[in-house]
């Protein structure tokens, strides 16, 4: 990168990176690029107790990677930020190519 980054960029990164660095939110991450969930579907999916999902929940909202919108009674997320998949995806493709070594 020759450009110089503007320091709430950097701020705003680290937050996503932040976000996505604990093991049981990327895994809702992960689950949430295949579909939009709700929190009990979440549940089952991630095999974590529902105050752990809506907390991970909370601070993947907080860092700009989902979003939530109402369906009747309940909440429903999908991925906002369409860049955070996109890493997400590079990441494991890297990952996986450099285990094959």
């Amino acid at each position: 990168m020759k450009k110089k980054v503007a320091k709430a960029q950097v701020i705003k990164l680290s937050k996503k990176f932040k976000a996505l660095s604990h093991p049981a939110r990327l895994k809702i991450v992960l689950e949430l690029m295949k579909r939009e969930c709700c929190v009990g579907e979440l549940q089952k999916c991630v095999s974590l107790s529902q105050p752990h999902v809506s907390q991970s929940l909370r601070i993947l909202k907080q860092a700009g990677i989902v979003v939530g919108r109402r369906r009747e009674r309940r909440i429903c997320y999908r991925i906002k930020d369409p860049a955070t998949e996109e890493i997400i995806k590079l990441l494991f493709e890297k990952t996986k190519a450099s285990s094959k070594k």
